[in-house]
């Protein structure tokens, strides 16, 4: 594996580090005189330096290091999972064998059920990360935090702008559930709404998101990868980015929401892309990424096992039956979280993610939209 990997190389002293109790002196960091054990750890980071089809947005390959060093200097929480950071993928002038060499790194790590930090690159990268699950034929949920859908209908092109419809259109892809996260309208064709829509893709939009931040949890409970874009944060706290918005996620929102990443029983990958750090004044933006890995670390480490790791028996169960349909919800009394149950369409009882709000709703006898989209999903 190590042959595959560039060691670490931020100029921070390491050995000061673990004298300041920083996260530098924390982590296990692959460098040129070390090569640390890769079994033994729960939590891996590997920087992707490449930007072959980063379009408008060249940069982005030397985003790891420059994230590094705001990272190393932060303090780590009271956590008991190892971390181990294993450098950069070596890359070259081949876009596919660089692909590769991520899939077949990624795919040992995640089979040994470790969980995979990616920073740096272009968003595209995530169509690589999805490929292991297709490889190995599991099923998979995504969840993409971004203020634009990237999918350009008219182009076949799998670039930054544009994987999203890879994943939808090619024929070997077992994704399950795509949810999109922070979508900000006027950047995006009415036309991506009508067809996702027909294909009850879960989209929230930025209004919905700063409306009620938990309204997105099942979806990111559910997601095994969750891949960001720095541009779903507005440019003030995120000003890293060559077409930066005024609008979007601030840093507290989009550090709640990889906290919530790190709570979810099923994910294995988080992805942090597009980070320029040529336009990244004061550090800003790596500062704010740094934070972010600090809170999806700190969810890995306070998880509690929940549903479907218990017995359904342990959850407490609510019964609604009403002129619409009836459903059974799920409480988890210890980590508050809900689910749903749909007697009359799935005989295998299966339980969806909700939220407490989706049982009120119903309780009124109103179909709220996350019961809807799970229905129709059933049906086809």
């Amino acid at each position: 594996m190590f042959s595959l990997l560039e060691p670490v190389h931020t100029g921070i002293d390491l050995v000061s580090a673990k004298d300041y109790g920083w996260l530098g002196g924390y982590i296990d960091i692959h460098t040129d005189d070390y090569q640390p054990e890769i079994k033994e750890a729960d939590i891996i980071i590997i920087g992707v330096p490449v930007e072959d089809f980063a379009i408008d947005n060249e940069g982005t390959k030397y985003a790891p290091d420059e994230i590094r060093k705001s990272l190393y200097q932060l303090y780590p929480g009271k956590w008991q999972q190892k971390i181990v950071d294993l450098g950069n993928i070596k890359t070259g002038d081949n876009t596919e064998e660089n692909r590769n060499n991520l899939i077949n790194i990624a795919e040992q790590i995640l089979f040994n059920n470790q969980s995979l930090i990616i920073i740096g690159g272009s968003h595209d990268v995530t169509c690589s990360l999805a490929k292991i699950y297709d490889k190995y034929n599991k099923t998979y949920n995504l969840s993409v935090i971004d203020a634009i859908i990237d999918s350009v209908l008219s182009d076949n092109q799998t670039d930054n702008n544009n994987f999203i419809t890879e994943l939808l259109v090619n024929d070997k892809s077992l994704l399950r559930n795509l949810s999109l996260i922070g979508i900000q309208t006027y950047y995006n064709h009415p036309s991506k709404f009508e067809i996702f829509n027909k294909l009850f893709v879960d989209y929230y939009k930025l209004g919905d998101v700063k409306r009620d931040i938990y309204e997105v949890e099942p979806e990111l409970r559910e997601a095994h990868i969750t891949s960001i874009d720095v541009g779903a944060i507005r440019n003030a706290d995120m000003p890293a980015q060559k077409n930066a918005h005024p609008n979007g996620l601030d840093g507290q929102e989009i550090c709640t929401l990889t906290r919530l990443a790190g709570l979810s029983v099923n994910n294995r990958i988080m992805g942090i892309f597009e980070y320029n750090p040529f336009y990244d004044k004061n550090h800003t933006g790596a500062n704010l990424i740094a934070q972010m890995i600090w809170y999806y670390i700190e969810g890995k480490n306070v998880y509690q096992e929940d549903y479907p790791n218990i017995d359904k028996k342990e959850l407490i169960k609510f019964i609604v039956d009403n002129d619409v349909i009836k459903l059974n919800f799920y409480k988890n009394p210890k980590t508050e979280r809900w689910w749903v149950e749909i007697p009359d369409l799935d005989k295998k009882n299966k339980l969806f993610s909700c939220t407490e709000k989706d049982y009120h709703s119903s309780l009124n006898s109103v179909m709220g939209k996350r019961i809807y989209k799970i229905i129709n999903k059933m049906s086809i």
